[in-house]
Formats: C-alpha cells, structure tokens, sequence
C-alpha cells in the first residue's frame, strides 16, 4: 500500500548525482550513496482511475488534493501574490491523516505537499475540521501577515471524511491496520461521535455536561438542530457527509460573518483568500481529495467578492 518514491543516487567522489541513477521504490534503496528527491512524483502522483470513479460518486466535482494546491498557489499568485509571500491558515482535523505529506519521509500525512509554499500554516483547526480556534486564532494569523513585502493571507476552512477504495463512505484503510478493521473505522471519528451523541440524547447539549471536552461539545451543538434529520437518513456514510457538511456550513458561517475574517481581526486594507469545502481521505497510499464548495476574497476596502466560479473554472 505505501506509495513509491524517487530516490537518486549519488557519487561520493564528485558529490554529483549518477546520470541514470533515478529510481522509483517504496524503501530507500541498501546498496550505494541513495538519497531521496525531494521535488519528485509527490506533485505528479495520481489515483487510480476508479479510485476517482469511487469518490466522485459522492463528490462529483472533487479533485486531487495534489492539484488542488498547485492551483491554489497559482490563482492567487495571479492576483498578484506569490506563495511565498501568503500567510496560510488551515481548518482541518486534528485527525492525524491530514497531517503534512513528505517527501523524503513515508508518514501518514495527506495534506498535499503543494501547499507546502505557502507560509504556516497557522493550524485553526481541531476536531472535524471546525475552526475551533475562533476570533483570537483569527487575529493570530492576521497578525503574522508579511508586512515588510506587502503580503497577503489565505485561509482553507475544510473539514474531512473518508471514502475507502471500496467505497466505504466515513471510513479508510489506515496504515498498521487490517482491512477489516477499516470496515469499522470511522473519519471522521469525531463526526460519528457527535452524530451518536444527538440521536441518544432529547436534549441540546451543554458545555458544562462536556468537561474537558469543549471541541465536542461545539460539534453536537452544530449538529444537534439536524437530529430529526440525522434520524431520517438510515445509511451511515450518508449520515456522515450530511453532517460533515452541516459543520463545514457551521464553519463558514463564522469565517466570512460578522465576527470571522473582518478588518477588527485581519487588518484594514489586507486580501484575505478563502476557500471552504470538504477533505476527503482515502486509504494509506493514496492521494486526498478535496471538494472546494466556494473560494472568495476579502479586503477592508470593498467587502467580500466571490471568486468561485473564476476558480472552479480552472481547476
């Protein structure tokens, strides 16, 4: 299951790299001075064709994850910014499956490592993908905007399901377990757990009830106006992307309202970029998806403009 990668190999005489001495493997290489390169396949991997298929059945317009960030770094260097000189802050979940991909390193991560040229990201995020870190994260990231260069910020509000090889809605094939086990596995688990809290309980949840456990208790409280709902759909993958969405919408709501990304928290006269959609992993290695609902840019001076469908038209 784990993906291949580019190793090169090198001449310890002339510290050159051997001309031909490009291969493509799952482990590091034993015999001779190999190293891993690290501008390789992680921008070019793709899925399998029905690996696409599979998601698309649920997310007829996702992409790679990969492409995703590629083009991200180039719509918004169009308007003006190179990647280099854009703050980023990223909602997503705490899950670590989204964490970074490596290139010289075969961990879990899938957070696509195009996006890696941005600055940060500063991490919003926390369980789902809600941006627990509210106003205060809000005025953080703002505040570390390259002032000296002009600079301007971008802030990725998705939160992530799982859609296995199979076709498993909610779940993955994590590294370390068994493909059984992946059929009860649940991403994401934080989700589940907020939707078996609503459909046990007649009563709205309160954050007293929820010591120590203040993320979910924010979840069951997004989700619990929806238990009649929630209740009506019998299959749990559905369950999952209804829900996942209903916490994403919960997330955007803030970010782009009276109290989210604002001039108070970001700065008078400052682009702020923002993308809202969903993250879909998929089994240990593969390459995510990610879903982009709506990409938007915000200053002081002119408010909110909708940039969706100029984007999604190049993606």
């Amino acid at each position: 299951m784990a993906a291949l990668r580019p190793y090169a190999l090198r001449n310890p005489k002339t510290n050159t790299v051997v001309p031909g001495a490009l291969v493509l493997s799952n482990i590091k290489p034993v015999s001779g001075d190999w190293f891993p390169v690290v501008e390789g396949i992680e921008r070019n991997v793709v899925n399998p064709v029905s690996y696409d298929t599979t998601v698309k059945i649920t997310y007829p317009s996702c992409v790679n994850s990969q492409r995703f960030g590629d083009y991200a770094k180039t719509f918004i260097q169009a308007q003006g910014y190179t990647p280099d000189n854009v703050v980023l802050s990223e909602s997503i979940c705490s899950d670590d499956i989204d964490g970074p991909v490596y290139a010289d390193i075969q961990n879990i991560g899938q957070t696509p490592a195009s996006q890696n040229d941005f600055l940060g990201p500063f991490m919003s995020g926390g369980l789902s993908g809600y941006p627990h870190t509210g106003i205060l994260g809000i005025q953080a990231w703002g505040s570390h905007i390259t002032n000296t260069t002009n600079g301007a910020l971008f802030f990725i509000n998705t939160p992530h399901i799982g859609i296995s090889q199979v076709g498993n809605v909610g779940r993955v094939w994590r590294r370390g377990k068994t493909q059984a086990q992946s059929l009860t596995d649940n991403t994401c688990g934080a989700v589940a757990t907020a939707i078996t809290w609503v459909a046990a309980n007649a009563i709205a949840p309160v954050v007293a009830n929820f010591p120590d456990d203040y993320q979910n208790y924010t979840l069951c409280d997004i989700l619990f106006p929806f238990k009649a709902a929630l209740a009506a759909i019998p299959d749990y993958g559905d369950q999952m992307v209804y829900a996942t969405e209903k916490i994403r919408l919960a997330g955007d709501t803030f970010l782009t309202g009276a109290s989210g990304i604002i001039a108070a928290n970001v700065g008078v006269g400052i682009d702020v970029f923002y993308c809202s959609g969903t993250f879909i992993n998929t089994d240990d290695g593969y390459n995510a998806y990610v879903n982009v609902t709506s990409f938007k840019k915000y200053n002081s001076v002119g408010g909110w403009v909708d940039l969706t469908t100029s984007f999604l038209a190049g993606l």
